[in-house]
Order: C-alpha cells, then sequence, then structure tokens
C-alpha cells in the first residue's frame, strides 16, 4: 500500500470520527453509519497490530478492568431476563459501543487528532445551521437533511432529541476550538450559542439541563484545577460532595414515592385507583412518580443481579393502563436512569458500574494536572451525558450510549499515546492561559 493511500485512510478515519456525533441531527443511522465507517477505515490504516496492543493494555488499567467486571456482572442478570435476546442484544451492543470508543481513543493519540476535531466543529457548525434554517426559514430543508424529501416536516418534534446531544457535544466543540485557536475558536463559541438557541426552540429540558449542569460543573473543575485550589484536591473534593448530595436527594426521593397500586383496583389491565403522590407534582409530574415506584418496587423483587438489560416494560404488571394518564406504569422505561441500572442489573450491576464512572472521573482529574482545560471539558460531557439522562432517553440507546462515549474517547485523544491513566501534556495549540 503506497503512503499516499495509507494518509488517506487515516485521514478519512479521523473525518468520520469527528463528524459522527454531529450527524446525530441527520438521524441517528446516519451517526451510526459515520462511525462504522471510520472504525473501517481505522482497521484497514496500517498500525492495526499497534493498536489493538493499545487496546489491550488499555484493558489492564483499572479503568479497562472495571469496564470488564461491569460487562460480567450484567450477565448473570441477561440469562435470567425474560427477553434473553433483547437484553443480549444490548448487552452486545454496549460491548461494542465501548469497544470503538477505545479504538478511537487510541488511533487519535497516534495522530489525527486536529483533523478530527475540524471536522466536528465544520459538521457541528453545519447541522446547526440546517437545523435552524429548518425551525425558523423553512422546514423542508430540515426535511431534506433528514432524507425525507423537499417537504414539509414539524422540525421541532424531530430535532428535540439533538437538544440532549447538543449538551454534550457544545463543550467538546468548544474545547476544539480552544485547541485549535483563530477562527476554530471563533466557529465553536457562535455553535455553543447556535446550541442553546436550538435547545430552547425545541424545548429540550433534558438538553437545557444537562448543558447548564456541564458548564457550571465544568468551570468549577477547571477553576480547581487551573489554580491547584487546596492543592489540587478541591476538584476531587467537590465532585466527591456532588456526589453525595446526588445520592442523599435520591435516597429522599425514593422514600417519598406513590405506594404500589393495589391488584383490586386493576381490572381489565386499567388501574383505576386514586392517584396518591408523595412528591410536589410541580416538582416531580405524578405520573413519573409511579414509573419510579413500580421501577423501585419491581427492583427489588431481584436485587441482586436484576431482571435483565432493557426489558423494564416488558416485566409483568408494566403495560397495566392508568385510567387518569392513559399511559402505562412503564411507557417505555424507568425514565431514571440509576433505577433502570439498578433494576436490570442489579445491585451488583449498578455498583460495578458506579465504580467505572468514578474511575473515568479519577482519569480526568489525573489528566487535568496537566490539562486542566481539557479536564474540565471532559468532566463536562460527563456531567451532560449523566444528568440528561436522568430525563430524556433509556440508556441502553445505542446512539446516545455512542454520544457519550465517541466524545469522550475524542477528548481523551488528547491524552498521551499509551497507558490512558498517565498523565496528559498540555494541549499544543490552546494559549497558555486556558492550560
Amino acid at each position: 500500500m503506497s503512503v499516499a493511500n495509507r494518509d488517506w485512510l487515516a485521514l478519512g478515519a479521523a473525518i468520520f470520527a469527528g463528524i459522527g456525533v454531529p450527524l446525530v441531527a441527520s438521524g441517528k443511522a446516519v451517526t451510526l453509519a459515520a462511525l462504522a465507517l471510520a472504525l473501517l477505515l481505522m482497521l484497514a490504516a496500517p498500525g492495526r497490530r499497534q493498536l489493538a496492543g493499545d487496546v489491550l493494555r488499555g484493558a489492564r488499567t483499572p479503568l479497562g478492568l472495571a469496564i470488564i467486571l461491569t460487562f460480567l456482572l450484567w450477565l448473570p442478570g441477561v440469562a435470567d431476563s425474560p427477553e434473553l435476546g433483547r437484553s443480549l442484544g444490548a448487552w452486545g451492543r454496549m460491548v461494542g459501543m465501548v469497544g470503538v470508543a477505545a479504538l478511537i481513543h487510541y488511533f487519535l493519540s497516534r495522530g489525527g487528532l486536529d483533523t478530527c476535531l475540524r471536522a466536528m466543529i465544520v459538521a457541528a457548525s453545519v447541522c446547526a445551521l440546517i437545523a435552524l434554517l429548518g425551525l425558523y426559514a423553512a422546514s423542508p430543508i430540515y426535511g431534506l437533511f433528514r432524507g425525507k424529501g423537499w417537504v414539509d416536516v414539524n422540525a421541532a418534534q424531530l430535532l428535540k432529541y439533538y437538544g440532549s446531544a447538543l449538551a454534550c457535544l457544545a463543550p467538546a466543540v468548544l474545547w476544539a476550538g480552544f485547541r485549535l485557536g483563530r477562527v476554530w475558536f471563533y466557529a465553536a463559541v457562535v455553535h455553543l450559542a447556535a446550541a442553546l438557541v436550538l435547545i430552547l426552540a425545541v424545548d429540550s429540558l433534558a438538553g437545557l439541563l444537562g448543558l447548564i449542569a456541564a458548564f457550571v460543573v465544568g468551570a468549577i473543575v477547571y477553576v480547581c484545577q487551573r489554580w491547584r485550589l487546596w492543592r489540587g484536591r478541591a476538584a476531587p473534593l467537590f465532585l466527591i460532595l456532588l456526589a453525595v448530595l446526588l445520592a442523599i436527594a435520591t435516597a429522599w426521593v425514593l422514600t417519598r414515592l406513590p405506594p404500589p397500586p393495589v391488584a383490586g383496583q386493576i381490572r381489565d389491565g386499567v388501574y383505576y385507583g386514586a392517584i396518591e403522590t408523595g412528591l410536589p407534582t410541580s416538582l416531580v409530574d405524578a405520573h413519573r412518580q409511579y414509573i419510579w415506584s413500580f421501577s423501585f418496587d419491581a427492583a427489588l423483587e431481584k436485587p441482586y443481579f436484576g431482571h435483565g438489560i432493557d426489558v423494564s416494560n416488558y416485566l409483568p404488571g408494566a403495560s397495566v393502563l392508568f385510567e387518569k394518564f392513559n399511559q402505562t406504569f412503564i411507557p417505555s422505561h424507568p425514565h431514571s436512569w440509576p433505577l433502570e441500572i439498578f433494576l436490570e442489573t442489579g445491585a451488583f450491576g449498578f455498583a460495578a458500574l458506579l465504580a467505572a464512572l468514578a474511575l473515568l472521573l479519577r482519569l480526568w482529574l489525573r489528566i487535568g494536572a496537566t490539562s486542566p482545560l481539557t479536564a474540565a471539558a471532559g468532566v463536562a460531557i460527563f456531567v451532560a451525558f449523566w444528568s440528561s439522562s436522568m430525563l430524556n432517553f433509556s440508556i441502553w440507546a445505542a446512539w446516545w450510549q455512542g454520544v457519550f462515549l465517541v466524545l469522550s474517547a475524542i477528548l481523551l485523544g488528547a491524552a498521551p499515546r499509551g497507558d490512558p491513566s498517565n498523565r496528559a501534556t498540555p494541549d499544543r495549540r490552546t494559549p497558555r492561559r486556558w492550560r
């Protein structure tokens, strides 16, 4: 293979990895197709053996071992699932997405990161422009972009899910702009403004929550690490305090959920009983309280390894219809990722996932010792994803997992080649005052 062909393969892999997440605006299948092309080009490019070696070494790091343990602890619930094929398929997709993210990380750490970031900024900007034109100028513009032809579409409804993706994408694009500098920085700032307009226009509460939480937490982490407050201990202490407060809030909510429905009040698959809410409906709507109550009670039936991945709405009683809401007890998923994980993977699977996430945050903080801006952006993406997941989609949605995993992998590509737990070097093109 000629040198030119090798260069084109690597260039194409970096570009497709960069445009994958922004193309969620065109459809979830388009994103998965772009990532599939990136994977094929990475595997076709020279250095496959070294890339495989990097991934295997990464699997032996604390984070890698925690991820492997998490997947293993999810298997007993999968084996006992009432929908074995569904659970096994979701488990396999998750393994595949993590594998692709690992390959992207190690591939970009060898080179091509800046190309990937340029492609991401361009794609994000173009997608935001088309979305805005579809919303405010002519909806067929967006209909054509979605492959529906030049027809009128409800652009706001079609783009609602994209609001959550933007909450994760905007911090990554802004970080890429800082790293590349000059015109790329201005393009990233414009994209941030467009992302906020889009989130508000499509009425994405999950996206707005994710974006606000991302920038607040990311800014605090940046300040703590940039000025090494409390000798560098301020950032981890802040995140630990935040986690404790969230755990207390979750426990408080669980103790105030409404009681499970009385069996005698369910006739012909419809619940006719009174609606009793333990939480103010101004804080959490009544239907969501019953979704959480049903999910928590069902989780306690199999507390160790859960009912199986992605089966919550297939459990006995989940399809019972509320007469007052005209909705089932679990319409599609529990609408809370901690409850969904606990219900479907049990306490062991949930604890293993939390340990893996804690190690990922630890990795970002170690990177922040020398690259606080990169660490802040990584934490911002982390916070945007997990906070938005409290309100939007099933945690097992492949495209949604891909948003988080691929963006995290791209940012981790700024870490040095080799063991991802090593400290990162300062971003080459980031102005010194932002490092």
